[in-house]
């Protein structure tokens, strides 16, 4: 029984860890668009000047999934 309080306090812990080392490299959001006929459309919106990203040798996106135009 134990083992397995240390165990989720690990998890817990090691998630609380990584949110607090990958916060500074999450630069915006890929939205992607699947509302139109034509197919998917992605649109980058960045939270960071275009400069300091294309800096970046790695960055992390948050992916917003939506459709935006409504299907009549």
């Amino acid at each position: 029984m134990e083992l397995v309080i240390i165990l989720a306090i690990g998890i817990v812990v090691g998630s609380i860890i990584t949110r607090i080392v990958t916060k500074p490299l999450d630069f915006g959001t890929l939205r992607i668009d699947t509302s139109d006929p034509d197919g998917p459309f992605m649109f980058l919106e960045l939270s960071k000047d275009v400069d300091v990203v294309a800096s970046k040798k790695y960055i992390i996106l948050k992916v917003n999934l939506k459709s935006y135009i409504s299907q009549k």
